[in-house]
This record gives C-alpha cells, structure tokens and sequence, in this order.
C-alpha cells in the first residue's frame, strides 16, 4: 500500500481544462477502509462521550429523526430529479445525484411560494408541485435516460455527509433524546411557527388559530424557505417544533456536499483532496453553530453559496453549448433566488465572483466575436408576458422583502451610522480563528496565517477568472470583516459574513494544501485535528431550548373551559415557547416580552388562570393548590376578585418597539 505523502506526489490525469489532480490517501482500497473505518470509530466516541443516561434513550429519537430526513429526501428529490437531469451541464453530470437535494428544495420553496400567493390552498398546492416534479421527471427520463450512478465516486461525499448528519444531530439524539429545536436561538420558535402558519393560512394574512399569527415582519422575503419546510412536515407527518433540527442537519450535510463540488468540480482537486474540503468546511465550528443555534434563514443562504459558485464557474466555460449554457443559467437562477430571498444580506458573496466570471467571459465573446446574451433574450414576445407578469406578481412580496432588507442593511453599514439596533442576540464579537475552526490564541494566529496561505496558493494555480473572482471574494470579506470589528454593534454582520466565507476559505486552503505533497498532508492532518477539537468545544457549549414539559402545556389549554384566559407568570424570554403551546387559549402577562421583534403576549393582571413555573411560590392573586403540576411548570385558578378587566388575546403582538434586538437574519 502506498504511503499518504507517495499518493499525493502522484498526478492524476486531469479532466478539467488540462489542470493536474494530485490523489490523496483514497487509491488504495485498503487505505481507504481504514480511513472511513477511524472516522466511524471517532464518531461512535463523540456519540458515547455526549450520550446522557440512560444511555439506551438515545435510540428514541430515530425513528422520528430518520422519518424528517426521509420525508425531506422524498419532496426534495421529487422536486429536484427532473430539473437536475434536463439542466445540469454535462460537465457536471458525474456527481449529477449529489444536486438533486438542494436544486428540488430551492425548486419546492419556490413553487410553493408562487401557488401560495396565488391563493391556492396550501395541501393542493404540495399536491400540485408534486405531481408537477413527478411528471418532469418522467419526461426527463424519457428523454435523456436514467442518469448513470458511479458509486466509486459517490460512496465517499456521501459518507462524509452522513457524518455531518450525525455530528449535527448529537445533542438532539445522545441529550435531549427526542426531536425538539436544539441550541438557545429565539429564531427557533418563529421558523417553526411561520412553517405551521403557511400550512393554514394567505402568505400575508393574520390568523389568529395559529401559534404564530403572522409572517414576521421582518422576514417579507423568505417565504420559501417557510414553504419548504412545511412540506417536509407534511411529508413527514411531524408537527413543525420536531421537524427544526433533523432539518437543519440534512441541509447542513448538503452544504457539505457543496463545499465538496467546489473542491472538486470548480477547483479540479483530486477526490481525497476535496474530501478533505467537504469534512474541514462541513465541520468548521461555526457552520456547526449556524445550524445549531439555529439560524434557519442562514442555513439555507450557506446551502446554497457553494451551489450558486459552482453553477456561475460552470456557466461561463468557453466549450459549454449555447442551449447547455442557458439550461446552466436557468438552473443557476433557480437556486441563487432561493439563497437572496432566503438571505438578502448574503447575496453580495456569490455576486463578487459571478460578476467577474461574467465579466471574464464577456471579454472573450467579443474576442470571438460571439453574440452576447442580454436581458431581452428572455422576451419571446407577448406570449413571453403570460408567464412573466403572474410570476412577478407571485414573486413581488418576496422580491420587495429582499430589496427593503437589503437596502436597511446598507443604510447603516456606512461610516457614521449606528450598528446597535443590528446587534441580533450577539452580546460581543466571536473570536475570529473560531470560523475557522482554531484556538482563540497565539496557536491559533499562527495556524489563521497558515491557513490563509495555503488559500492564496490554492487560488494563484486556477485560472486567472477563478483565482481573481474566488480571491477578490475572500480578500474584501475579510477586510469588511476588520472593518466592522471596528464598529460598536458590528459583531452581528461580521459574525454572518465570516460564517459565509471561513468554509470557502478552508475549501481553497485545502486544495493549496494538496498541491505541497507530504506538507501538505500533515497540514491537512493539523486541520483535521484542530477540527476534531472545535466540534466537541462547540457541542460542550451548545444550549438547549425546548423541554417536553413546555411540549405538553398544549395539552392543558385544551383541557381548559373553552375561551378561558392563562396569566403567564414566567420570565419573558420564557414565554415565545410557553405562548406557543398554550396558543388556543387567551394569553396575557404582567411582564410581556418587550423591545424585540418577536411576538408578545398582551398586558393584562386579571385572567382566568396563572401559569407559572414550579420554582415559584404561589402567585398572590391565585386561590387554591395548583390544578395541574408538573416538572416544570404549576397552573393555578386565578382569583376572580382581581380588580380590572382581563386584556388577554388569540393575538401575538409584533410590533418592534425601538429598534432593540432587530436582527439581520
């Protein structure tokens, strides 16, 4: 068996434009099963270490874990399979399966979103984009065949995403040991309940019967997001509160799998090369975090970044065919919506090098004196305006959501504007070595410069458009980066940026570190290491939101007299989740969440009943012992003597009081 540093010294022939691939560690049958067999073993050890007692617990929160993923699986590939197979470049076709997850649910979101404001009940409107996607994937079939599966060449990606699964999934089924929202993010409770409110009710309506009245008003334009997941809810047959983090680990594996096309389909790494991208960038401490907190709309803005590059660079290879280069845009299109309406504040990231793509490749058609492409392409004539104007009306509440968030953003970033009201639930900035998965000391400064190196020769070999779009892109991240640590507020934005950027980051310092033979392997082997590290120091640090105490308060308020209002006497940050099990009930609070942008429980002393918690005494006003008690939480009759009428209400206020606590998300 040839050594690591042996492999990496041989070239592999290249299919990419003529550029050299340098193997690592993976030809060797035997090697590789001893690689993959070392990663389990770490990983049954990462399990056991966070496993609470009783141990065999753990197994309980499979079944439901495994029906999320499989339901997610099923809608996405029935949304994705047709599109992927007619619209992906031949180039691209060798890891054809590996699209078809996050194409189908960019595709289903929208879809989704498009019927939804079109007023068409949400269950015909599943049924419909179903049946659509199953109806192009025939077609597809029948006119270019069954794509042809290389599992050589799968089995490894796929591996490696099942790890990010599990990684992600370690607090939800080794501590809590049932499905729930994990981490301590409020976002949490607004993504399930805006999912919950899409499945009953007009994009832009109010509806007092649901947890969440409305769509936050803050987040106009991410409906599809929204969309897709209650589809997969639905799919599932899982309440949206356990569908959240099972999620949010399958996107997280697909953004791995991203990583891993950028790696190897833009950078034309060898295979154990880009698998070491995928496992550094799908592990790095704070894309965990992203998906743990959890940051839902950031989520699906990184699962979409890797995707959206590798389309661009495809998108303006001089040998792609007319007809292919536009099935290329079209489906670079479809997914670069997803990730500007899923996260406005990420769309300048990819728009830096697919300008200079755009850019490079224009000047070369005029060279070759090509007709270029323009805007009125697109118009066929008036029968182009019968799918045009009903999709811009569709789209124009998403469309508008994005550009006002966006231009909010810009209007503070410069000089002489206040960060404060951007602050989010940041409380101070996060180290920067932690993005990439490094000790917050002069270790680690040591190893960021390594690691930037190692970048900068990854990117100085590709060609000139690639090093200068990719480069253009990490170098002004970074700067914006420094400059925003400068500003009071800034850890927020700064805390998003460099959550886009470190992966991509890891991605090319990885292909530099598989140009530098056995070097470059123990570089890869400090990084694995250092990342080994951070994935426990993050999962030792990860918070934990929702119990099945506060899960089954719903059933108290159907066992409450029908219209009978609850006092919550509980702390504010505590009422989001408490609100919104008790939600067919009445609520008020003396002490309502303020000053934030979440929904609020109205001001009122006089209700039917108190809620509080079990390690309060007896609220004053309350007679009797508690009518129902639990592990965590008491429900008393209020006395009906309290003076004042009683303001409680189906409505969750979301009115944002002055500025505090607004989020970029």
């Amino acid at each position: 068996m040839s050594t690591l540093a042996e492999e990496l010294a041989s070239p592999e022939p290249s299919t990419a434009g003529g550029r050299a691939r340098t193997p690592l560690g993976l030809s060797s049958r035997r090697g590789g099963q001893i690689i993959a067999a070392v990663i389990l073993a770490a990983l049954i050890a990462l399990c056991w270490h966070f496993n609470t007692k009783p141990r065999h617990e753990a197994f309980e929160a499979v079944p439901d874990t495994l029906r999320v993923l499989l339901g997610a699986a099923v809608l996405f590939s029935i949304g994705g399979f047709g599109l992927v197979r007619l619209l992906l470049p031949a180039s691209l076709r060798r890891f054809e399966l590996l699209w078809v997850l996050p194409v189908g649910g960019c595709a289903v979101g929208l879809a989704l979103t498009v019927l939804g404001f079109a007023d068409v009940p949400y269950a015909v409107s599943l049924a419909l984009v179903m049946a659509a996607g199953l109806a192009l994937g025939a077609h597809a079939v029948r006119r270019r065949g069954w794509p042809q599966v290389a599992l050589g060449e799968l089995r490894w990606p796929l591996f490696l995403a099942f790890v990010v699964v599990v990684v992600a999934l370690v607090p939800l089924l080794f501590v809590q040991h049932f499905d729930t929202p994990i981490g301590n993010g409020s976002d949490a409770h607004e993504a399930v309940g805006a999912a919950q409110f899409l499945k009953h009710s007009y994009p832009t309506s109010v509806n007092l019967h649901q947890p969440l009245n409305q769509m936050p008003p803050t987040w106009q334009s991410k409906f599809p997001i929204y969309y897709a997941f209650a589809g997969v809810s639905t799919i599932s047959g899982l309440a949206t509160w356990q569908v959240l983090a099972p999620l949010e680990a399958g996107l997280a594996a697909l953004a791995a799998l991203g990583m891993f096309l950028i790696a190897r389909e833009v950078f034309g790494a060898a295979i154990g090369v880009a698998l070491a991208a995928m496992g550094l960038a799908g592990l790095d401490r704070m894309a965990l975090y992203t998906i743990q907190h959890p940051y839902y709309n950031q989520t699906w803005g990184y699962v979409t970044l890797p995707f959206t590059l590798v389309l661009g660079w495809a998108a303006v290879q001089p040998d792609l065919p007319r007809r292919a280069r536009q099935a290329t845009l079209g489906l670079l299109v479809i997914v670069a919506a997803m990730l500007v309406l899923a996260y406005p504040l990420a769309a300048p990231i990819p728009a830096v090098p697919l300008v200079v793509f755009w850019l490079a490749e224009r000047r070369r058609r005029i060279r070759a004196g090509e007709r270029l492409w323009t805007l009125r392409g697109a118009y066929r004539g008036r029968r182009s305006l019968l799918w045009m104007v009903p999709l811009a009306a569709a789209l124009a509440v998403p469309i508008a959501g994005a550009i006002d968030k966006a231009a909010a953003a810009a209007s503070v970033l410069a000089p002489g504007h206040s960060l404060q009201g951007w602050s989010g639930d940041l409380q101070s900035f996060i180290p920067v070595k932690f993005f990439f998965s490094l000790p917050a000391s002069t270790l680690g400064t040591v190893l960021l410069a390594i690691v930037a190196a190692l970048a900068a020769w990854g990117l100085a070999r590709q060609p000139r458009a690639l090093g200068l779009g990719l480069g253009l892109l990490l170098a002004a991240g970074l700067a914006v980066a420094v400059y925003l640590h400068s500003r009071i507020g800034g850890q927020y934005f700064q805390f998003k940026l460099l959550a886009f950027i470190g992966p991509v980051v890891l991605v090319a310092a990885a292909v530099g570190a598989g140009r530098l033979g056995a070097l470059g392997a123990l570089a890869l082997a400090v990084l694995a290491g250092f990342t080994s590290w951070s994935v426990v120091q993050r999962l030792d640090n990860e918070g934990y939101q929702l119990g099945l105490a506060t899960v089954r308060l719903s059933s108290w308020a159907d066992a409450l007299p029908a219209g009978a209002s609850v006092r919550l006497d509980v702390a504010p940050a505590q009422q989001l989740w408490v609100a919104y099990f008790m939600d067919a009930r009445p609520l008020c609070s003396q002490l309502p969440l303020l000053n934030t942008d979440y929904p609020h429980v109205a001001f009122s002393r006089k209700a039917d009943y108190i809620l509080t918690t079990a390690a309060q005494p007896r609220p004053a006003d309350a007679i009797g012992p508690p009518l129902r008690r639990s592990s965590a939480y008491r429900l008393y009759r209020e006395n009906p003597s309290v003076p004042g009428p009683s303001l409680c209400t189906l409505r969750r206020f979301d009115r944002i009081y002055s500025g505090a606590g607004h989020s970029p998300s």
